[in-house]
């Protein structure tokens, strides 16, 4: 009898072709986008401080009067993606993806540009109800993008659908279980999450809890199969070099947030159609006393 060797218990993943295949500097460029925007970030709240306290400008000065123009005018730039929705059959103005991109920058730089038009001082009743609701809008706005995710392809890409993310999760189970057969104790802990993600509590109480904590338990349940790999050999398990342990924690990773997604799809969908009644006479809200706002400036 032979014993199990790793290339059985852990297949080895197949070398890609390069051609189609990411960029090996993936994480590295991830890395850099994330440590660019917290230090643009930063920037803000200096720039921000800087304003509140040293006031370098008054919210009557000709630099916040271009401010609020360039602001309001990205504010109204987000009234083009739902008129784009509604023209989907003209290919001619391009592909939804980058209507939705520019969307999602402008809804992040009109309020911006906005609050350091105000100097963030409001000083009319007419302004204080334009800057609420302008808050309102963004953020419901960064409400919808959560949301909007979880219904979703990626962030530019169609809508998912139950049965697309049944099939993706059946696909994965297949390849988990075949993975991770001769390693009793992942098995063991595969199955405690699945029987986790397959409960169905009783009131609305329980069902919430169980929603929001779903992600928690999910990490959790990786962390666990990391540590129960790393241990492996040390059980009696067949020995595995570091890329098929990483190729199976992968695995297990991407297998268990399919569990989750699955499960959490239809509660999602419904809530985002819940947030789009909401958010659309909140953003015509907001335009409406946007206008009221502007012609009271030029009047008084």
């Amino acid at each position: 009898m032979t014993a199990t060797t790793c290339e059985q218990a852990v297949p080895a993943t197949h070398p890609r072709s390069t051609r189609g295949a990411a960029p090996k500097s993936t994480p590295e460029r991830a890395h850099r986008g994330r440590l660019l925007w917290t230090l643009l970030g930063i920037a803000i709240l200096v720039a921000a401080y800087d304003v509140i306290r040293y006031r370098p400008y008054t919210a009557r000065s000709d630099f916040a009067y271009v401010l609020g123009i360039v602001g309001g005018s990205s504010m109204l730039v987000l009234l083009l993606y739902p008129l784009r929705k509604r023209l989907r059959r003209v290919p001619a103005l391009g592909p939804m993806r980058h209507w939705f991109r520019m969307h999602m920058v402008c809804g992040v730089l009109g309020p911006l540009l906005i609050l350091f038009h105000s100097a963030f001082r409001v000083g009319s009743i007419n302004a204080g109800v334009a800057v609420t609701c302008m808050l309102l809008v963004a953020a419901s706005g960064l409400v919808g993008r959560f949301l909007y995710r979880h219904v979703h392809h990626g962030l530019y890409g169609h809508r998912a659908s139950l049965k697309e993310l049944q099939d993706e999760l059946d696909r994965r189970l297949g390849e988990l279980d075949v993975r991770i057969e001769p390693l009793p104790a992942i098995k063991r802990l595969a199955d405690d999450f699945a029987s986790a993600v397959a409960q169905q509590p009783q009131g609305a109480w329980p069902r919430l809890r169980h929603f929001v904590a779903l992600g928690w338990k999910r990490r959790r349940a990786v962390a666990a199969v990391r540590r129960a790999l790393a241990a492996a050999p040390a059980a009696g398990a067949p020995r595995c070099d570091a890329t098929a342990l990483q190729g199976l924690q992968e695995t297990v990773d991407a297998t268990f947030r399919s569990m989750q997604r699955a499960r959490q799809f239809s509660r999602y969908e419904k809530l985002f159609a819940l947030w789009h009644v909401a958010h659309v006479p909140v953003v015509y809200l907001f335009v409406l006393t946007a206008i009221v706002h502007v012609i009271a400036v030029h009047i008084y």
